[in-house]
């Protein structure tokens, strides 16, 4: 191990070729040449994050293949704290800027394999209950011992959460692992106003304030402002919401007590139409009744007149017919006396 490490630290940098002369840029190396500077990298004494991140920055010559990204990632197996750190920078650089076509795929490896170690599904982090998942996760899977697997997790857990486009979802992800970081510590917090003041005091304590501290501060006070200006915008989003929800109601309830007026009247005025209906049925069927009797009544007086009317027309008729004929069926017809009857008749008749 000593001889690579010292291998790694005298090894002398390939002179630059002439194009990178002439542009003053360092030409990108092959592929092989590139895997063996990572793998030097890596075993060297310095802390090699610094060094691969501008390698995975800056690339090789050719085409990328999944084998290349592969190789890179298994050379990195037995020192998974720097994968970790390295997939953490490959992480807020792809959040917050435009990584390069290396720099993507290996974090997209990475985070691959961290999401499958620890866990982590991102299809359970959607819709608009994604935070209050997110943190009940957080507290079901986060591991309080012991300390390296702990903060192993932790990074896991950060370049897995920062793949979120959701940033509220991202802060209370952060803020829950925080919490569950710190109890495993044994940090016991003193408020948030003395946290806050002993942070500002710190930041202001050595010879030179340090601005990097101020800004971190501002950053998280930031962050949760704009949380709660979100969530006030929100707020009164659902109150106007629910007010006109309420002017809805309001209109539907008033329109429905108009149509159950409206119903009740009509159901009303259907009772009386019935009664009435009834009523004109009633004396429908006793008129029918009453008629029906007058009917035959009348039919029967008809019917007697008629047979009156008859047997007068034939006690008029019938003996001038018979002495009509009587007087012109003999030898010598007796003519006067048949015309006399039959004129009779004629004037009968004519009544």
């Amino acid at each position: 191990m000593d001889n690579q490490e010292n291998h790694a630290e005298n090894t002398v940098p390939p002179a630059p070729t002439a194009e990178a002369r002439k542009t003053g840029k360092a030409s990108r190396p092959d592929p092989e040449t590139f895997l063996a500077n990572w793998r030097q990298a890596i075993a060297s004494r310095k802390d090699p994050v610094p060094q691969l991140r501008k390698m995975a920055t800056a690339g090789f010559q050719g085409e990328i293949s999944s084998e290349h990204v592969l190789q890179l990632v298994e050379a990195l197996a037995e020192h998974r704290h720097e994968a970790e750190r390295l997939a953490l920078a490959l992480a807020v650089q792809e959040r917050f800027g435009k990584p390069k076509q290396l720099a993507r795929r290996l974090l997209a490896e990475f985070r691959r394999v961290f999401e499958r170690e620890i866990g982590y599904d991102p299809q359970e982090f959607t819709g608009y209950r994604a935070p209050h998942a997110m943190e009940e996760w957080v507290v079901a899977h986060a591991p309080t011992a012991p300390a390296s697997e702990r903060d192993s997790w932790f990074r896991r857990f950060a370049v897995c959460l920062m793949n979120d486009t959701e940033t509220r979802t991202v802060l209370v992800g952060f803020l829950a692992a925080l919490r569950r970081w710190a109890s495993s510590r044994g940090l016991k917090s003193s408020g948030e106003a003395a946290a806050f003041v002993r942070a500002v005091a710190q930041a202001l304590g050595p010879r030179a304030i340090s601005t990097g501290k101020l800004e971190s501060i501002l950053a998280g006070a930031a962050a949760v402002e704009e949380q709660f200006r979100q969530m006030l915008n929100r707020e009164l989003t659902l109150e106007r919401q629910i007010q006109a929800l309420e002017d809805s109601l309001d209109h539907a309830n008033r329109r429905v007590s108009g149509l159950e007026s409206s119903l009740a009247a009509a159901l009303e005025q259907q009772e009386k139409q019935k009664a009435r209906i009834a009523e004109l049925e009633g004396s429908l069927a006793e008129a029918e009744q009453r008629y029906g009797l007058l009917d035959r009544h009348w039919r029967g007086v008809s019917e007697q007149e008629l047979t009156k009317q008859r047997e007068r027309f034939l006690g008029m008729v019938v003996p001038e017919l018979e002495e009509a004929l009587l007087a012109l069926d003999r030898e010598n017809p007796n003519l006067a006396i048949a015309l006399r009857r039959l004129r009779h008749l004629q004037e009968i008749l004519r009544k």
